[in-house]
């Protein structure tokens, strides 16, 4: 099969098709439509992995100004997808319940609605009494109050990621899957393509959207990213019987426990409570923590001491230990750009990832957001914090 120039030295090498690559390629071919992109993919199809087992949550409520920042910058993305990409993603602003059973929490909770208010972002805070007036089927005794935010939304993860390829490879890009890097080739300080087991492909910018695969990925070229894979288990199951339609995604903080309700209300998803299960990326059902998920989930809403489980898998996650993302060139390293560890954010903060990424690749700079702060080497010190994790 012949193979041009452009696929074999393209301007842009970026590693991984997920939904932070494919964002990143859609935005550099929007600003500038005649840069060549190239697109390797270890997976045989699109959406096998990280994005396709994402349940599609877009929230605003964070404690970290940061990821607030990028929700925000994603926002427009969402609203106006349908009028974009001429398809329905099933948008829909439903809304997440933060709530929080123990003081620390509460005061957290307060200081976030504080400072969202402050972004204009609307988070209603809930005392006790109007948290249960408002959703009766929580437990009357466990929580002594929550946050809620009205843009909190879903859309369906594989209608995102399939409209971003259409949209990309209808732009020229090349995407090619099955075809794994397995290094990245170098020139002293600077990168100059990518090694796989079908041939190299050369290129002064390359991309790291490698997903849980990130850190090999970086690894192979000599630098260290702090970014490990974790299993996440989403447990498909009947609906609480209490709990009505278009419910909010509720998720309680203290087990982190939450419940996602899927667009036709007949089936939830929920997980959480394996936040600091162990590293790893066989995607594996581990069925001894379902006892404390489900207990969990009576705890947080007891009617579904009465819901039906109907199965159980496994995606992974893959997070840094401040849970914010690694964005921007890698110090010492020309040309090597990172886009990893979005810790369950990623396809939420998509959007604005691929702005910053392709702003940082094409002009040097970014107005988005303050870049060095997402730098890699800035987990010595410990600024950057996340709580509401779940």
């Amino acid at each position: 099969m012949y193979i041009s120039s452009k696929q074999l030295r393209p301007d842009v090498i970026i590693i991984g098709a997920g939904i932070i690559g494919l964002s990143i390629a859609y935005h550099i071919l929007e600003a500038d439509p005649e840069l060549s992109i190239t697109i390797v993919e270890r997976e045989k199809m699109l959406g096998l992995g990280s994005t396709g087992k994402c349940t599609g949550g877009i929230r605003y409520q964070f404690s970290s100004s940061l990821l607030r920042r990028l929700s925000l910058l994603s926002r427009e993305f969402f609203l106006n997808f349908e009028s974009v990409f001429d398809v329905p993603c099933w948008y829909l602003e439903k809304g997440y319940l933060m709530l929080a059973s123990h003081e620390a929490l509460w005061n957290q909770l307060q200081s976030t609605a504080e400072h969202a208010e402050a972004e204009s972002i609307p988070m209603k805070l809930l005392k006790r009494e109007e948290l249960l007036e408002r959703f009766p089927y929580l437990d009357r005794d466990r929580f002594m109050g929550g946050t809620f935010c009205p843009w909190d939304a879903y859309a369906d993860p594989y209608a995102v990621l399939a409209a971003l390829y259409a949209a990309v490879r209808s732009k020229g890009a090349i995407v090619h899957f099955n075809r794994e890097a397995t290094k990245i080739i170098l020139n002293g300080d600077s990168v100059r393509g990518v090694e796989t087991k079908q041939g190299s492909i050369w290129s002064p910018i390359i991309v790291n959207a490698a997903g849980p695969y990130a850190a090999q990925v970086a690894a192979t070229a000599g630098i260290t990213l702090s970014v490990q894979p974790y299993r996440r288990q989403v447990y498909v199951c009947s609906n609480p019987k209490d709990v009505p339609k278009a419910a909010p995604s509720i998720v309680d903080l203290a087990s982190g426990f939450y419940l996602h309700q899927e667009v036709s209300g007949k089936a939830v998803l929920l997980g959480g409570t394996d936040k600091y299960t162990w590293p790893g990326l066989e995607e594996v059902v581990d069925k001894s923590l379902a006892e404390d998920f489900f207990l969990a989930a009576i705890d947080a809403i007891p009617s579904a001491v009465d819901i039906k489980w109907l199965r159980t898998y496994t995606g992974i996650c893959e997070q840094t230990p401040d849970f914010h993302p690694i964005i921007g060139e890698v110090l010492g390293l020309r040309g090597l750009f990172a886009a990893n560890g979005f810790s369950g954010h990623g396809f939420m903060h998509a959007p604005a990832a691929g702005r910053i990424l392709a702003d940082l690749i094409l002009n040097d700079s970014t107005e988005w957001i303050d870049i060095n702060l997402f730098h890699p080497d800035r987990f010595a010190s410990g600024s950057l914090s996340e709580s509401n994790i779940f």
